[in-house]
């Protein structure tokens, strides 16, 4: 997913020609009144400073509010597969960070990397998921979640060996819950490609090219 450069301190922002101000996409601006009242209801927890979401109007909450069929559902249940499925926070990160790495997704790892960090995942384990690097000197879990992204999302292949030591730490619901958080922010990292989702103003690109 492509994004304009980062301006310089007094330099004007480049946007792409058909990207939106409004909304850094190719979206049009979201109006207020045309929603129902969830879509207000959700439209006003997105544009709260103190909101839950990284991005608020301006990344995939704002696109979900666009479908309000599924975009609600969407978002609740990216709410609660990243924060009521009993997995650490600093994995629930490296699972996010993972599926980032193995879409490219530019948007999701830049607004998640310092996330991550935050949750208390190692710089050594960042490196690993952002330079694709090799996992034999992790830990069990942590190497595993890696190993389940590159196979799922990456390979498109799971081998027996990574599901039977993916399921003896998780067990079957943990596991499914825990690829199925990742498959959320897969299939979001798609729809972020699709509108070209630039990145918050003044954030520089995290996520190197592979």
């Amino acid at each position: 997913m492509a994004h304009a450069p980062k301006a310089s301190p007094g330099e004007e922002r480049t946007l792409p020609a058909d990207i939106r101000p409004e909304s850094l996409s190719r979206l049009g601006p979201i109006h207020r009144d045309a929603l129902g009242e969830e879509g207000r209801t959700a439209y006003d927890a997105l544009s709260c400073p103190d909101g839950k979401t990284l991005a608020g109007l301006k990344g995939p909450g704002g696109i979900w509010l666009r479908l309000p069929g599924a975009g609600y559902p969407i978002n609740e249940t990216t709410r609660i597969l990243r924060s009521e499925i009993g997995l650490d926070p600093r994995l629930t990160e490296l699972a996010i960070l993972a599926a980032a790495r193995e879409m490219d997704s530019q948007f999701e790892w830049t607004l998640h990397e310092p996330v991550a960090r935050q949750k208390g995942l190692s710089e050594k384990i960042i490196d690993v998921v952002k330079q694709r690097k090799s996992i034999a000197d992790l830990p069990e879990t942590e190497s595993v979640i890696i190993e389940l992204a590159r196979a799922t999302i990456g390979e498109k292949k799971v081998s027996s060996q990574t599901y039977a030591r993916a399921l003896t730490l998780f067990g079957e619901t943990g596991l499914l819950n825990l690829v199925s958080l990742m498959a959320n922010y897969a299939m979001t990292a798609i729809v972020l490609c699709l509108v070209d989702q630039q990145l918050p103003e003044g954030q520089t690109p995290l996520l190197p090219p592979r």
